[in-house]
């Protein structure tokens, strides 16, 4: 059997959420350590690595390695009935093919979801020699990719001289963002080399929404090569997003 408590069930609405703008479906793998789970995209250019240690819940419980399948737009939908201040439950029996969802406030509300039978695909994370690693406020971030939004599909991330350039060009214009450590919104950069890769807007921008979980963003990146971007959760644990990079040519 697995059961577990969290304390606020708005931080596994917002998990599901984040992991939700990539994955369609997915198998959590809960174990007496904590909860993972590791997807990628359907169309393979983007992964996300989730961990959540035992120590993130309230209570935990857990025997052996327990299969969860879900579908994550009808997981999202159960998770958008919890309120401020209730607690989460999730709890799945041995025998049954359903995860049962509770929110504990005022009432205790149950949800029965149908999980589905995915196998467990084997997904190794991405082995790479990060060249430039840089930490920012997740919402600096954030608002760098919304400004170049405005003007192209694509941004091109260059770290260099102690800075973080997020740059995009298109029919419909240019944006330049310079995040340096005198303006107090790079809080650290570590350069082996110059490193310089272009990205899809599309998913960073989804891949921000775990900015919602975290205060900071850990970027690391090579030159031509993926993009790694960490947020740590308060909570405890992390969510992981690897995106392959576009090519100059495309």
């Amino acid at each position: 059997m697995f059961k577990a408590v969290l304390a606020d069930g708005r931080i596994w609405k917002s998990i599901i959420e984040s992991v939700s703008t990539l994955v369609e479906e997915g198998v959590f793998i809960a174990d007496p350590s904590g909860i993972k789970l590791r997807a990628m995209d359907p169309s393979r250019v983007a992964m996300v690595d989730l961990e959540l240690p035992k120590a993130a819940f309230e209570s935990y419980e857990c025997g052996a390695e327990t299969p969860i399948g879900v579908n994550f737009e009808d997981m999202k939908n159960i998770m958008k009935r919890v309120g401020g201040g209730e607690k989460l439950e999730l709890e799945k029996q041995d025998e049954e093919a359903r995860l049962k969802i509770r929110f504990k406030g005022k009432s205790a509300r149950t949800f029965s979801l149908s999980l589905l039978d995915l196998g467990k695909e084997e997904l190794s994370a991405p082995r790479i020699p990060f060249n430039a690693t840089v930490k920012v406020p997740a919402g600096t971030l954030l608002e760098a990719i919304r400004d170049a939004e405005v003007v192209s599909d694509f941004v091109r991330v260059i770290a260099e001289n102690g800075q973080l350039k997020v740059s995009a060009s298109g029919e419909r214009g240019e944006a330049d963002v310079i995040i340096t450590k005198e303006s107090g919104e790079l809080l650290s950069i570590e350069l082996k080399e110059m490193a310089k890769a272009l990205y899809s807007l599309t998913y960073l921008s989804k891949m921000m929404a775990a900015s919602a979980l975290s205060d900071i963003a850990i970027v690391m990146f090579s030159t031509d090569m993926p993009l790694r971007i960490e947020f740590n959760l308060a909570s405890g644990g992390k969510i992981v997003y690897f995106l392959a990079p576009r090519m100059e040519n495309d």
